[in-house]
C-alpha cells in the first residue's frame, strides 16, 4: 500500500513536470550551436551587401554567436551577437520560438512589438510558416517554429530596402531534429507513458498474492492393540485368539 502511493505521488511530480517543460520548450530557443543565415540586403539603408549569423552555444535562453558583414568594397567585418532571446536581447536576429498572433515580442524597455499574424512563404529553397510584426516603420518576418529572421523590409513607396534569408542550414524539418520543439514534445509524452505502464505494472505486482504451498500433515501413527499377535513366520498381524495365520496358514505357537 505504502509503495502504491509513493509511486503515484512520483508520477504526479513527474507529470507537472513534464507539462511545464513542455510550456517551457513552446517559447524557448528555436536554434542550436552550428546553425547559420545568410542574408542579402538590398537597395537602401544598407552598407554591406550581406551578413551572416552564425551560432556558437546556447544555454538556456542566452544565445552567442557572430554576424559577419560583407561589403560590395573592402573586407569582412565580424561583431558578436549574443543576448538572451527572452529578454529581447538578439531582436531582432532571434525571437522566442513559436510565438503566435497577439504574442509580444519583449524588448528592453522599449516599446515591445507585437505578433500582427501568420503567413506562409519561402525562404531559402523551403516554405516556411513565418510570424510577422510591424515596429517603427519596418515589418518584419520570423521563422515561427525556430525564432529566425527570414526578412526585413523598412521605407515605403519607391525607397525601401531589404534584408531577406537567402542561405541557411537550420531547414530540417525532421521530428528527430533537436531544434524543432515537437521533437522535446515526443520525447517527453514517450517518457511520461513508459513511467505510466511501469506504475501500473508495480500496482499489479504489489496486488498479486504470493502463491501459498498446500503441506499436508503427517498421519497419527498407527497404535498396535494389545489383542493383536503377528505371525513368527510372514510377520502378517492377526487377532491374539487366532490358531493360524490368516496369510501363510502357519500353525500359531
Amino acid at each position: 500500500m505504502h509503495l502504491t502511493r509513493y509511486t503515484s505521488a512520483i508520477f504526479v511530480l513527474f507529470l507537472i513536470f513534464a507539462l511545464s517543460f513542455i510550456s517551457v520548450m513552446a517559447t524557448s530557443v528555436g536554434v542550436q550551436p552550428g546553425h547559420w543565415a545568410k542574408y542579402m540586403a538590398s537597395a537602401v539603408g544598407y552598407e554591406y551587401s550581406s551578413v551572416t549569423i552564425s551560432i556558437s552555444s546556447v544555454s538556456g535562453t542566452k544565445v552567442n554567436g557572430t554576424m559577419t558583414y560583407e561589403f560590395a568594397y573592402g573586407s569582412p567585418q565580424t561583431q558578436s551577437l549574443q543576448g538572451d532571446v527572452s529578454r529581447g536581447g538578439t531582436f531582432p536576429y532571434i525571437i522566442p520560438a513559436n510565438l503566435n498572433e497577439g504574442d509580444t515580442i519583449y524588448y528592453s524597455d522599449y516599446r515591445s512589438p507585437k505578433i500582427e499574424g501568420l503567413d506562409t512563404r519561402s525562404y531559402a529553397g523551403a516554405s516556411r510558416t513565418v510570424v510577422y510584426a510591424t515596429w517603427y516603420g519596418s515589418t518584419y518576418y520570423w521563422d515561427q517554429q525556430t525564432g529566425i529572421l527570414v526578412e526585413q523590409r523598412s521605407g515605403t513607396g519607391v525607397v525601401t530596402s531589404s534584408l531577406k534569408l537567402t542561405e541557411t542550414n537550420i531547414w530540417g524539418g525532421s521530428i528527430f531534429d533537436t531544434s524543432n520543439p515537437l521533437f522535446w514534445v515526443v520525447v517527453v509524452v514517450i517518457i511520461v507513458v513508459v513511467a505510466a505502464l511501469a506504475l501500473v505494472v508495480m500496482s499489479s505486482l504489489r496486488k498479486k498474492k504470493p502463491l501459498t504451498e498446500t503441506i499436508t500433515p503427517p498421519s497419527p501413527p498407527i497404535e498396535k492393540s494389545a489383542k493383536t499377535k503377528y505371525c513368527p513366520k510372514c510377520g502378517a498381524s492377526m487377532p491374539l485368539d487366532s490358531i493360524y495365520c490368516p496369510k501363510c496358514r502357519h500353525k500359531q505357537p
